[in-house]
């Protein structure tokens, strides 16, 4: 008996369109999102977890456990891929018995044994879309019990809010980066990408050295002092203007580093959810 992929989503196109918006297919997710997949085997004591993305042809991988490949890897051919059929509905798609489900008997993975029980939990995002799948994966019988799906299927919903919050942090750092060079162009119509960088630095509170700088200098946005230069008032209206005031700057790279402590309360805030 051989494989028969799953057939594509109705609303295929646009789900499409949500993954192509996260633009991290192909990135290094791995420190990010590992938790997940390790509190996941933690839990149900399935073999290998992994989390991962589909797009027109290809299931990738964001991060697993005991699975081959990795962060940002294609995993293989989508038309290949049991978890094809986990995209196709909101619920999961449990088959403790690989072998005698006809999705899966033909699978390369179960006939090999490695797959003898499957699992998998759709990735939901904010807007409704299957971006890929969530799969746990045994080489012996194994069901997972009420609780445990449960908490996984709470674990998969943090993973989904965690990519909704990246992709809308990128769009927002985009826009306002786009604003920044919009109000940096006015106040200096002919400088150059380096002035800009420069700028930056310098609204970053960053040591630049002063012959760099000229430009800047020239154009009244800073001045040398002592061993540093610093903005004048100009520099600092147009700093205000451009939003890169010091605190926001660090804020956005906190935000976006915002994994460090998730492992810490992860486990106590399963139940908020």
């Amino acid at each position: 008996m051989n494989f028969i992929a799953a057939p594509m989503p109705a609303n295929e196109v646009r789900r499409q369109e949500a993954v192509e918006r996260l633009k991290i297919k192909g990135t290094d997710q791995h420190d990010v999102m590992v938790v997940y997949s390790e509190m996941a085997q933690e839990l149900t004591g399935f073999a290998a977890v992994a989390a991962t993305l589909f797009d027109a042809d290809s299931q990738y991988s964001l991060a697993s456990c005991n699975f081959p490949g990795n962060s940002g890897d294609k995993l293989m051919d989508r038309a290949e891929s049991i978890c094809s059929y986990t995209i196709l509905s909101n619920e999961p798609t449990l088959i403790p018995d690989t072998v005698s489900d006809q999705r899966t008997a033909g699978h390369p993975a179960v006939t090999s044994g490695m797959c003898k029980s499957y699992a998998g939990f759709p990735i939901i995002n904010k807007d409704n879309y299957a971006l890929g799948s969530f799969c746990l994966v045994h080489p012996e019988k194994k069901a997972l019990t009420e609780q445990q799906i449960i908490l996984i299927q709470k674990l998969v919903a943090r993973l989904a809010h965690q990519l909704d919050t990246q992709s809308e942090q990128r769009e927002i750092t985009s826009t306002k980066m786009q604003n920044a060079i919009n109000e940096f162009s006015e106040v200096a119509p002919n400088a150059s990408l380096d002035d800009f960088k420069y700028f930056m630095s310098l609204c970053s509170d960053k040591k630049v050295s002063e012959p760099l700088l000229k430009n800047l200098i020239d154009l009244g946005l800073c001045v040398p002092e002592d061993d540093k230069t610093s903005l004048t008032q100009e520099g600092r209206k147009l700093q205000q203007k451009m939003g890169l005031q010091t605190q926001i700057l660090q804020k956005m790279k906190i935000e976006g580093d915002a994994a460090n402590n998730m492992f810490n309360d992860m486990l106590s805030q399963l139940g908020e959810i």
